[in-house]
């Protein structure tokens, strides 16, 4: 099993030798530790336990490499290493997050916090690494800003139930014998109708956070609220441009999900002005309704 972590300080090898051991339950003469640009003949190649390191420039000083054999029988998953690894050489530990998403990190403080971590690095040979934001507040860290991230929440899945009714129904008119052409060819890549599936599950996703009260965390940014809005802004424009039997089945679609928000926001003509989304008065009654409406739980700071 292997392991990718990064760390705020630089450890001695021996040190790290001693952390792995205890952290995997393994003699430290099972722990094999070495630079990855320095000499390797010496290596313990009969080791359970190996490491390479190397140091980085940035925020965080050390890159480590860990591989564990197959025979160790204690091999935990990385999150819980990485938590068990930080407390015991009493480092802020980073690790790769599990959407595809280059920046996105895990960090775990030696006191056991847990957050979500934007890591970037430069496109230099040598990179140089900065940790540009965090979702909690790190000690270790204080002059790191403190915000949810965007494209975390991007990534993560969010059931769309109305998009995929709308979806099986359209099917089911285009199959019918007698389906015009006009309906049977509309869903091509780059058609409205494609364009209309897309913005339905994307103000439907939005939806969905508001009736769940915005998650665990209870938390949402106001740029992605905005362009959620944007889409039902697109869904309203889409459909005079779709044959009359998709525009019916997306209208309704769109209606019951507008029924939920509508059951879960307010009426505010002031919300996107203060939050920097609009620019004054007369954008917001240039305006479709859904955008002077904000969210019974205001899920932004």
């Amino acid at each position: 099993m292997t392991y990718n972590f990064f760390t705020d300080d630089r450890l001695q090898p021996s040190r790290i030798i001693d952390v792995l051991a205890s952290c995997l339950s393994v003699d430290p003469n099972a722990v094999d530790v070495a630079d990855i640009d320095g000499e390797q003949e010496n290596r313990n190649w009969g080791a359970l336990v190996f490491c390479d390191h190397s140091s980085v420039r940035g925020d965080v000083s050390f890159g480590l490499d860990i591989f564990v054999q197959d025979t160790v029988a204690s091999r935990p998953a990385e999150d819980e290493l990485a938590s068990s690894f930080a407390g015991a050489a009493g480092v802020v530990v980073l690790y790769p997050a599990e959407e595809q998403i280059p920046s996105a990190y895990w960090l775990v403080t030696p006191a056991g916090l847990v957050t979500r971590a934007r890591l970037l690095s430069s496109d230099d040979e040598n990179p140089v690494y900065s940790i540009d934001a965090v979702e909690a507040a790190v000690p270790e860290l204080p002059d790191v800003r403190v915000m949810q991230l965007p494209e975390i929440i991007r990534e993560q899945h969010v059931p769309t139930p109305e998009t995929q009714n709308f979806v099986r129904a359209l099917i089911s008119l285009q199959e019918a014998p007698d389906a015009p052409a006009e309906l049977r060819f509309a869903d091509e890549a780059g058609s409205p109708l494609r364009r209309a599936r897309e913005c339905l599950a994307a103000w439907e996703r939005m939806v969905r956070r508001m009736v769940d009260s915005w998650g665990a965390a209870g938390k949402y940014p106001v740029e992605l609220y905005s362009e959620a809005l944007g889409a039902r802004d697109q869904l309203a424009q889409l459909a005079n441009n779709l044959p009359k039997a998709a525009a019916d089945l997306l209208g309704k679609s769109v209606g019951r999900l507008d029924e939920e928000f509508i059951k879960r926001s307010t009426p505010d003509d002031t919300w996107a002005i203060e939050s920097g989304i609009l620019a004054g008065p007369r954008d917001v009654q240039e305006c479709a309704w859904w955008w002077r409406h904000k969210p019974l739980i205001l899920p932004w700071g």
